[in-house]
């Protein structure tokens, strides 16, 4: 718990914690034993996602260890409905909500430190939700390669997960994600070689997506 960010040089002998061990693709879930709980993971990764009106599970986001779970709702009764599916076997440690925001109002570091968490937090999903905001298939996928390329001119895309996870992140199904990235690829804008893609012509890309939600006619942007 120690190298747990959000608790370094904080006192929490009080607390009472709860151990357990989630298996690889179990659901993990922030009510244990009839109380809900603030759940921190102390090693394994857990994937996360948003349950849509019509049942689709978009991924948000993926926690590993040091992160925690269940704990923008402390001060409020809204439960937003997400999914916590383990992606290797994880070793939680839960502490109940009441007791933690006891400890909050007691700390003033701790709370800073709180309201900082979920500031980022904030900012994250806005930047998620205007993602899936944009209502063409291409955008979405120009988007996320623009965002995370690297390298000296941001021409390098590295994919940590599997292309079927990459698509569930836009809320895109898996064909329609193959189908943009074979279209780049033949139009040279992109190139892909495993799971590393390159950004040929970045400027043709930013093009696409400057003052628009939707694709623009490649054919002419490429020729």
């Amino acid at each position: 718990m120690a190298a747990v960010p959000l608790f370094r040089g904080i006192s929490i002998e009080d607390l009472h914690f709860v151990y357990r061990r989630i298996r690889k693709n179990s659901i993990a879930n922030e009510v244990d034993s009839g109380r809900e709980h603030v759940g921190i993971i102390l090693s394994g990764s857990m994937d996360v996602y948003s349950v849509l009106p019509d049942d689709t599970e978009v991924r948000l986001s993926k926690l590993q260890a040091g992160d925690l779970f269940g704990i923008c709702n402390l001060f409020s009764s809204y439960d937003r409905e997400t999914i916590l599916k383990c992606r290797s076997d994880c070793d939680v440690v839960f502490v109940p909500k009441e007791e933690f925001r006891h400890l909050l109002m007691s700390n003033g570091e701790l709370m800073t430190r709180y309201l900082r968490l979920c500031n980022d937090k904030i900012a994250f999903l806005l930047q998620r939700t205007e993602n899936l905001a944009m209502q063409s298939c291409r955008g979405k996928v120009i988007r996320y390669l623009l965002l995370n390329a690297t390298g000296s001119s941001g021409e390098t895309v590295v994919l940590k997960d599997s292309k079927e996870i990459w698509a569930k992140s836009l809320g895109i199904s898996r064909a329609a994600l193959y189908r943009e990235l074979a279209e780049l690829r033949e139009k040279g804008i992109i190139r892909i070689k495993g799971r590393q893609i390159t950004l040929l012509k970045r400027e043709i890309l930013e093009n696409t997506v400057c003052g628009t939600n939707t694709g623009c006619d490649l054919d002419k942007l490429s020729g």
